[in-house]
């Protein structure tokens, strides 16, 4: 986990104004009805994408993928639809198509069904190639998948890119992912693909100890020590799973019983993620991020990272901060870079790189809940609570308000549970976010009003806070009436909590 645990993904964010002569996506900004009348039109299917204009991966997407000339020409071929967070009825849209986290980009039919959705921008010129005549949904292509025989080659390609963990409406049953992703890297043509869906597999599929490390059954020790190797010495294969390689991959290696084993197989890994690295053909974030795979081989033999790694992981923070001039640029990598720094153990080095973009970011509110969490790490209740507080104060956008506020009252919560008068105020401003908030009682806005809801009726229990409960409850009943058609699923929380 990084600095900012709360926040789950990524002012109303626009395609940057370019001159007449400079190409640039058509977004039908916020409208998805209007899209879909096109699109029957047309003939054409949609290109929903989905973000927000703090959310680093998203800006790393505007400020890369988007402005490249032929990925502008290929989007084309469809009706691209832009949906902020933030705008009213995004969240609405968000619960119809079961989009949990930011950056979603989902290709859908005419009809509003679903084509398919990824997450990572990597492989996305290759699904919109895939998916730009195709008339099969994702429903279609998963019920075929159950039988993997009749896969065509394309169908193989979109289920390998599809975001298997950003899709809670097919597979909020974890235990279904994996058993298909299992049924698949059996099944798969040899070569890429097969050992794309064995690493995936094993990423999501295997289980967790109460420490939250992995432990591998004897058929996973044997499927990565098969599979990794193959991986890692092809270059391309080393690209296209890069995510699960800096992420996923070495607490899988971290896992095995080996010891010999995990040395030759975590310096492989580091050395295929180094190339990765010297790539100047990558985006600056997807460079970055590769370093992760170091601190955290280190810290699972030592706890903490070596002086070694600590060097390096600097010196990669320092090249980040050197490197990324564009604004955009700096959204899309500098949280990641004090994340790194962070996981690390130079907090002071996190504080200093974060504090020194609020100036400069025009989303200062992201970096001022990451700066709650450092203090919060290093034991600062006073400065963790008036981080988030600033937060709250600074941020924009009706859904990221609701956000916000909840990460200050649970931030309270958390460091000064006996201050009835603190939980009560920051529990206020989750309530009077949540009243200025047209976009309805959606999505987003709903799993984390209810995941806050849980929370203070828990603090309630364990601090004697029926009182302060009682008031909440009343406002909250209040606002909850002015949530349209979800005011019976907001009045849930009212009256249990």
């Amino acid at each position: 986990m990084g600095i900012a645990t709360g926040i789950t993904g990524c002012q109303r964010s626009q395609v940057p104004a370019q001159s007449a002569a400079v190409q640039e996506i058509a977004w039908r900004e916020g409208d998805v009805d209007d899209a879909l009348a096109e699109a029957k039109e047309s003939g054409k299917p949609i290109l929903l994408y989905w973000g927000a204009k703090w959310c680093p991966p998203c800006n790393q997407l505007k400020s890369t993928l988007f402005k490249d000339a032929a990925f502008i020409t290929q989007t084309r071929s469809f009706v691209p639809v832009y949906l902020d967070g933030d705008t009213t009825g995004a969240q609405h849209w968000g619960e119809r198509f079961g989009i949990r986290g930011y950056p979603t980009i989902i290709v859908l039919r005419a009809d509003g069904s679903e084509i398919t959705r990824l997450s990572a921008a990597g492989r996305l010129p290759e699904v919109l190639r895939l998916a730009a005549g195709r008339t099969t949904s994702i429903d279609a292509l998963f019920a075929k998948a159950e039988n993997p025989a009749t896969l065509s080659p394309d169908d193989w390609q979109l289920l390998a890119a599809f975001d298997w963990q950003n899709d809670p409406r097919h597979f909020s049953d974890h235990a279904r992912a994996v058993a298909l992703l299992s049924r698949l890297a059996e099944t798969a043509p040899e070569g890429p693909v097969k050992r794309r869906f064995a690493l995936l597999a094993l990423a999501i599929g295997a289980e967790k100890g109460t420490d939250g490390k992995y432990i591998l059954t004897q058929v996973q020790q044997t499927q990565v020590a098969q599979v990794l190797p193959a991986i890692l010495a092809t270059p391309a294969e080393v690209i296209v799973n890069r995510q699960e390689l800096s992420y996923w991959v070495p607490a899988l290696v971290a896992a095995l019983p080996d010891h010999a084993q995990r040395q030759t197989l975590g310096a492989s890994l580091i050395k295929a993620l180094d190339g990765v690295y010297a790539d100047n053909s990558l985006p600056l974030p997807d460079r970055l991020e590769t370093v992760n795979a170091d601190i955290l081989l280190d810290k699972a033999g030592m706890k903490k990272v070596s002086k070694t790694v600590l060097t390096k992981v600097r010196a990669r923070a320092a090249w980040a901060d050197r490197t990324a001039k564009d604004p955009m640029v700096r959204q899309s990598i500098i949280s990641n870079a004090a994340d790194l720094l962070h996981e690390a153990g130079d907090n002071a080095g996190a504080r200093k790189l974060l504090e020194g973009e609020l100036k400069r970011s025009a989303s200062p509110y992201y970096y001022m809940l990451e700066l709650a969490s450092l203090s919060e790490d290093e034991k600062d209740a006073k400065g963790a609570i008036a981080w988030a507080r600033k937060g709250y104060e600074a941020s924009e956008g009706q859904a990221t308000r609701v956000q916000w506020a909840i990460e200050y009252s649970e931030t309270v919560m958390r460091q000064a549970p006996a201050d009835k008068a603190a939980v009560e105020a920051s529990a206020q401003a989750v309530i009077d976010a949540l009243g200025q908030n047209t976009g309805g009682y959606y999505q987003r806005t709903r799993v984390k009003v209810d995941a806050w809801g849980k929370l203070v009726r828990g603090w309630s229990d364990a601090h004697d806070g029926s009182a302060v409960l009682t008031r909440l409850n009343a406002k909250m009943a209040y606002v909850c009436t002015r949530q349209g058609e979800e005011a019976a699923r907001c009045r849930d929380w009212a009256q249990t909590a």
